[in-house]
């Protein structure tokens, strides 16, 4: 196994004991949708990419990397800070294993030994040379591993095994060392070895109780290394939204002054409703440190979520999550790159959804292909990039547990692939890849469950949406 080190606290060797399991949001960019996906070049190889990161940090994280063609002799893995001069000295890779049901898939497991921005660097070798891609991933501890209580049970076991012998060989040694060979102890030696063993015996229950101190130590310091997101908190004046963000305190790095544009703007703020019939895809402004705002257009009454993307300078990307409630809203026209969709204004935007009968389930990576077609049902010829994309997906479970924010490049935020690979031009390699009438998302449903789809397209300067039924077995 490669392992590495990047900023952040160092998690100490017996943090993996730590049993108190802390329930917060999944990490990532993505609520309750951790895994990244990524489609790249690496080199002349088309690559698609999955790194699933470990809940708790130190830990290992599962990568998978699918060649589209089957010229790949060798693949190679590495872990390595985002950026920054450790990203630039790379350790020894690993080797991904070929699997033997598909010669196309490599999977491979690497250590990500602390919380921040990371990246996985995938070197390839082939009929046609070398490449290299490499893939943001955010290292974001979820939560600590709970103990099993079978394993609780036998460390117990262990646990009185080892007292007892302790008592056990300290009593003998007291009653027996002055004896000579083959003499008899005496009531004198029997009392020696009595109080040798209670004396023994507080210090075992000391040393034990000493011990569950330090574990609780261990677990409290872990429980302030786990994750927590950055809180919204949504307040309606009129039209106008305002977004405050608030850190409730996590690694000593984390700032609120940095965010950086994705896809030209500082945040990506998405709005709907509990029964997932109404979207907005909006763009707030940041009028100060940690506050955006936003007018917003006509709505009708109801309680909203709204899930907020955002992009810190090192790479790490999170959402935030809020809710609020409103009367009936006349609010502004719509105006740039917002846009809005509404399941009561019918299916007028002919975008297909291009599929087979293979289901869909969990923990599986999978090509959502999109058609749009014109007026006539021929295939559109007029599709414009939409924020530098062919298209935006966005996956919701409709209890509003998962979300995701996905691109034709994949999950990760164009402004942590820029890091990753300075000067690579993501995205006009999707646009060259992508057909002028089709739009493909790379994605798999970490859980299984109902979905809603929401894919947004630009034709001929106005954007459009639909949104599909995703059912998860």
């Amino acid at each position: 196994m490669t392992s590495a080190r990047t900023l952040g606290h160092p998690a100490s060797a017996g943090l993996w004991l730590a049993i108190v399991v802390a329930l917060i949001a999944p990490a990532s960019a993505h609520v309750g949708s951790p895994d990244v996906f990524l489609e790249g070049f690496a080199g002349p190889y088309r690559l698609l990419v999955t790194i699933r990161p470990p809940i708790a940090i130190p830990g290992v994280a599962d990568v998978e990397v699918l060649a589209t063609t089957d010229d790949l002799r060798d693949v190679h893995i590495v872990p390595l800070p985002l950026a920054g001069q450790g990203a630039k000295f790379a350790p020894v890779p690993d080797r991904a294993v070929r699997s033997t049901a598909d010669p196309k898939l490599f999977t491979g497991h690497l250590w990500l030994m602390t919380a921040g921005a990371w990246q996985v660097r995938v070197i390839v070798a082939g009929d046609k040379g070398e490449g290299t891609l490499s893939v943001p991933v955010p290292t974001l501890p979820q939560r600590t591993l709970a103990m099993t209580s079978s394993l609780r049970a036998i460390l117990f076991v262990f646990m009185f095994l080892l007292a007892a012998g302790i008592v056990a060989i300290v009593s003998a040694m007291a009653r027996e060392a002055r004896l000579g060979a083959g003499e008899a102890f005496d009531q004198r030696a029997r009392r020696r070895g009595r109080i040798a063993g209670a004396i023994a015996t507080v210090g075992v229950i000391a040393i034990m109780y000493l011990g569950s101190l330090w574990w609780g130590v261990e677990a409290t310091a872990y429980d302030r290394y786990v994750y927590k997101p950055l809180l919204a908190t949504p307040t309606l004046n009129d039209s106008t939204l305002r977004v405050d963000l608030h850190d409730p305190g996590w690694i000593g790095s984390r700032r609120m002054d940095d965010f950086v544009t994705d896809h030209g703007h500082l945040m990506h703020l998405f709005i709907v409703s509990p029964s997932l019939d109404h979207l907005w895809h909006l763009h707030p402004d940041e009028k100060s440190v940690g506050r955006f705002e936003q007018q917003l257009p006509s709505m009708p009454p109801g309680s909203y979520e709204l899930f907020g993307d955002v992009v810190h300078a090192t790479g790490v990307a999170e959402t935030v999550t809020g809710q609020f409630t409103t009367d009936a809203l006349t609010g502004t026209p719509l105006t740039g790159d917002d846009s809005a969709w509404s399941r009561s204004d019918g299916d007028r935007t002919q975008i297909e959804w291009v599929r087979d009968n293979t289901p869909l389930v969990p923990k599986r990576l999978t090509m959502f292909t999109f058609r749009v077609v014109d007026e006539q049902g021929r295939p559109a010829a007029d599709l414009e990039l939409y924020m530098g994309m062919p298209g935006h997906a966005v996956f919701v479970r409709r209890d509003r547990k998962v979300f995701a924010h996905v691109h034709p490049s994949g999950s990760a935020p164009m402004a942590a692939i820029d890091l990753a690979m300075p000067g690579s031009s993501a995205h006009a390699q999707h646009q060259a890849a992508t057909t002028p009438s089709t739009v493909t998302f790379p994605y798999g449903f970490p859980e299984p469950g109902h979905y809603t789809i929401f894919v947004q397209v630009k034709r001929r300067g106005a954007i459009i949406s639909s949104a599909f039924d995703a059912d998860v077995k």
